[in-house]
């Protein structure tokens, strides 16, 4: 029996999208790639793609006829219904300690890391956007309305000085935490002693903090376990081939 088609529906900056890639590449799966623009078409909101994913977010990823949403869901399930290499610990503990890590980076709000050193002018300017849209599109008004109210959540943390410094500082606990995961352990990934589904978010996770410009978080001779492991992570073939974004600018995510 043929294996099934494998479809990524998929943003090439959305964070989540390069933990589900890395974790693809790493497994050896190969895959259609389908890119919805979730920034200037919003083509997330069209009813075709709501169709697939009534939470109009990427990634989605289609296995033959079954369509898994939710990161947290879409790379467990490569792992277990793909042919490739183990991405799962087989130690209780140690997959304990990979989910574990996986919900910390998931935790965490990208959004205010994006915009703690910058102008909020452009969360502002998407809240108008999502507006017209709601107002253009009334058919699309479930999912509209859950990315406005989100829109106005980000707009009042980013007006609060002591919450934005919160959630950076949420994410500075992540790097501490790896680094300290990585170092107790001494070892080359983050949950066991080969890679795993963790090191996809953990990676992930890195690169978005290194575009932000957080990586004083590692490079500035602080959390070494981590700087090392980050270079080990770029190294791999599978941060290439999914195409991983450190560099550049918001334009780039």
């Amino acid at each position: 029996m043929s294996s099934p088609a494998i479809v990524l529906y998929d943003y090439p900056g959305s964070i989540c999208c390069q933990m589900v890639r890395l974790t693809l590449a790493e497994k050896g799966v190969d895959y259609e790639k389908r890119t919805v623009d979730i920034m200037e078409r919003a083509e997330q909101f069209e009813p075709w793609y709501t169709a697939l994913n009534p939470k109009a977010v990427v990634p989605t990823l289609a296995i033959g006829d079954e369509v898994v949403i939710d990161t947290m869901a879409i790379c467990p399930r490569i792992d277990l219904e793909l042919d490739g290499p183990a991405l799962t610990p087989s130690d209780p503990e140690e997959r304990i300690a990979m989910e574990a890590m996986m919900r910390d980076v998931m935790s965490l709000h990208y959004g205010v890391l994006l915009y703690s050193r910058r102008s909020s002018s452009q969360v502002i300017e998407r809240g108008h956007f999502l507006r017209r849209e709601r107002e253009k599109h009334p058919e699309r008004a479930e999912a509209l309305d859950r990315r406005i109210a989100g829109n106005d959540r980000m707009q009042q943390i980013l007006a609060d000085p002591s919450e934005v410094a919160r959630h950076v500082d949420e994410a500075r606990r992540v790097v501490d935490h790896l680094d300290s995961a990585l170092a107790l352990g001494g070892r080359d990934f983050v949950s066991a002693a080969h890679w795993t589904i963790a090191d996809a978010f953990a990676t992930a996770a890195l690169a978005r903090f290194r575009l932000h410009g957080f990586d004083g978080w590692w490079s500035s001779g602080e959390n070494q376990s981590v700087a090392r492991y980050y270079d080990r992570m770029r190294a791999r073939e599978s941060f290439t081939q999914a195409g991983v974004v450190d560099t550049g600018s918001e334009n780039d995510m």
